[in-house]
């Protein structure tokens, strides 16, 4: 078959649509040699001078900053508090996500105790 003069049409090989050729790549693997560092916590000196470079830069907003310490995690969390009304604006993380957790910790923790 001929489509042009002087050229033959040659079957050509269907590619299906939305496929990608794929290459192999070499990764490099490292060894593992230090451990990942842990955060430590922060002292409640550390924390309070934080807090007030935090504060200091939300003075324009009318809004500060607060450390609340969580009992049943024994860790703090931040609560974003209006100056004029008092009223929580935002915790991070929310202490219902740290009630949550601290009840799924223990949880496990009886779970596990009762199957060992």
């Amino acid at each position: 078959m001929v489509d042009r003069i002087g050229e033959s049409a040659a079957p050509a090989i269907a590619k299906p649509i939305g496929t990608k050729e794929v290459k192999e790549v070499e990764v490099e693997q490292k060894p593992v040699t230090e451990p990942a560092k842990q955060s430590t916590p922060l002292k409640e000196e550390e924390l309070q001078k934080f807090a007030d470079q935090v504060n200091t830069f939300l003075q324009p907003s009318q809004t500060h900053v607060q450390f609340e310490y969580h009992e049943d995690l024994q860790e703090y969390y931040a609560v974003i508090v209006d100056n004029n009304s008092e009223e929580i604006i935002k915790e991070i993380p929310s202490k219902k996500i740290l009630d949550m957790y601290a009840a799924m910790t223990e949880f496990m923790g009886l779970f596990v105790d009762k199957k060992a």
